[in-house]
Parts: structure tokens; sequence; C-alpha cells
């Protein structure tokens, strides 16, 4: 996530940082976004130089077994070592409310390209959402919308679906490129002026799905 999309160059980086997949396993469908999933870590891995094995990480996601559809994390050490956890996932609410958050995004700041641990900003506010809202959304120094805590935006205007560019600053979700591939949804830049006068809204994630929202007033 930069002004432009060269791979950057990553220094001491800290032995604790951990790469992050969060994805949905179905009873029926088990990890349908999988590939999408460990594509994404491999290419991190790669920049960042992790060491990654994908024939491990399969087994061991091919293992999970539930009745019901569950949230499981999988996180990667830059030394290779995973861990796979699962809990029950709750069904999500017909809509979320969203309010802009007061924290900058740098849309130069090359993490924001990767789900990592190195993401204590958008924790700790999370942690702390006012009553009645459920997502934080961030705008760069350009005053571009960039993303949520833990979400992809989408914003309906003049009849075209549009969700911004990672140069805006924002990670490149299985959701989102699904959306883009599929042609639902196109890639441009979205002002904090286009998610007050749109003519709809939504956030998600491929855990979650595709969520109806509005902004806050």
């Amino acid at each position: 996530r930069g002004s432009t999309l060269e791979v950057p160059v990553y220094s001491n980086i800290r032995e604790d940082i951990e790469l992050i997949e969060t994805f949905l396993w179905d009873p029926e469908k088990g990890a349908p976004d999988i590939d999408f999933h460990l594509e994404r870590m491999c290419k991190s891995a790669g920049n960042l130089r992790f060491k990654f094995e994908i024939r491990k990480i399969r087994d061991q996601v091919f293992k999970i077994k539930s009745e019901k559809r569950l949230r499981c994390r999988l996180t990667l050490s830059i030394s290779g070592e995973t861990n796979l956890s699962t809990s029950i996932l709750n069904p999500n609410p017909e809509a979320w409310t969203l309010l802009l958050s007061d924290s900058i995004l740098s849309s130069s700041d090359p993490w924001l390209l990767h789900k990592s641990s190195n993401r204590a900003l958008y924790d700790t506010e999370r942690a702390k959402l006012p009553d009645g809202i459920d997502e934080f959304i961030y705008l760069n120094e350009r005053n571009e919308v960039c993303e949520g805590t833990i979400t992809n935006i989408f914003v309906k205007k003049s009849s075209h679906w549009f969700t911004p560019p990672l140069s805006s600053g924002c990670l490149p979700g299985v959701l989102r490129r699904k959306k883009i591939e599929e042609g639902s949804c196109k890639v441009g830049i979205v002002t904090y002026s286009d998610l007050q006068e749109a003519e709809k809204i939504t956030v998600g994630n491929a855990l979650r799905g595709e969520i109806n929202a509005v902004l806050s007033s």
C-alpha cells in the first residue's frame, strides 16, 4: 500500500511478528476460500522472508472437523511455525453501523499490504468501539477511504460499486479480490464524501461475508 505498488524492502522485522489468515470453515463446504488465503500468506511470506510450507498447512486445514461453522485463525512465524485455532462463528447482524476513526493511515505504510500481527492500531481501536458502532473506517493522509479494522469497504455510487485501491492503504482482502475478479466491483478512489452520499455501503471479509452498512450521523 503506497503511492506505488513496488515491493518494499523490509528490514529488522521483529521475530514476534506473525502472518495471519482468518477464514471460514463450513460443515458442507469445508474451507471454500483456503486457496486464496494461502496464496496471500505465501506472497507475504515471500516478501517478508518467512519460511512457508504450504503442504504442512493444508494438512492441518483438511483435518478440521465440526458440525458447525467455524472461525479459523492460522498464524505463521518467521521460522515457519504454524498454529491453527478454531471457534464457533456466530451469525452476523443484518447491518453494521460505521464510524470514521480519528486515526489517519499512511498510504506509504507497506505493512498495510500484509495481514499480520503488526496491527496494534486496529486491535486497540476495535476493542474500544463505542456503543452502537460495529466498525471504524479509516482515511489516509489524502483523505481517501482505506478500510475498516477487520473489513474492506464497498461503496455504490452512480449505480456502480467501488472499493478503494491498494494505493490508498488497504489489505488485499479475499472477499475484495473475489468481487473484483467476478466483476461485481471496480477499483477506484473513494472519498469520505462518497461515503456520505453513497447509494449503498457494504463492508466485509471472507470470514463474515458482505454486510450491509450505514454511516453513523
